[in-house]
């Protein structure tokens, strides 16, 4: 008997819970981005295709771009960074391109991000960068550091890029 009701607490545990789990095409690109790289679901990330990151040079269009990975600890601390700059200055869209969800790499589109965006088949990521009128006006490339070791110093430091460099936008 103490079984019977073991299992039955189980299977209601698992349908209560499976009822009020979201589907992953249900969630928004915010918390897709939250969970992908732990932070707050108030963030302003929109997950773009290699023609959204087109569309905004090619279509003379303003914007905040952010390339990175989350499997890189580098973009994984600098995005925390960049959130709370972002949130600050109240930028509302920021796209995001992982160039390693590309899995034609010789297409013509992806080349021509790469020459657009000056990306080397070695640059590092995470890369911010602040584009108006399709013009690319300033960036933050990967911040190479010796050790992966960072500090509240290296944190604020790289907060002040990206404020100087979030100012040119807003």
């Amino acid at each position: 008997m103490k079984k019977v009701v073991v299992v039955i607490a189980i299977f209601s545990l698992l349908l209560i819970n499976g009822c009020s789990v979201k589907k992953m095409e249900e969630l928004t690109d915010a918390e897709k981005f939250a969970n992908e790289y732990s932070i707050s679901e108030k963030n302003p990330f929109h997950y773009a295709t290699v023609d959204d990151v087109l569309d905004l040079i090619d279509n003379g269009q303003s914007g905040v771009l952010f390339l990175g990975n989350s499997d890189s600890e580098w973009s994984t601390f600098c995005v925390k960074v960049l959130n709370k700059v972002l949130n600050d200055k109240k930028v509302e869209l920021v796209y995001y391109f992982n160039p390693e969800t590309v899995k034609n790499k010789k297409s013509k589109k992806f080349k021509s991000i790469t020459d657009v965006l000056s990306i080397k088949e070695d640059s590092n990521l995470p890369i911010v960068y602040v584009i108006k009128d399709g013009k690319i006006v300033d960036q933050v490339d990967y911040p190479i550091h010796d050790d992966t070791s960072l500090d509240d110093k290296d944190k604020k430091q790289l907060e002040e890029e990206y404020l100087d460099l979030v100012s040119q936008y807003v």
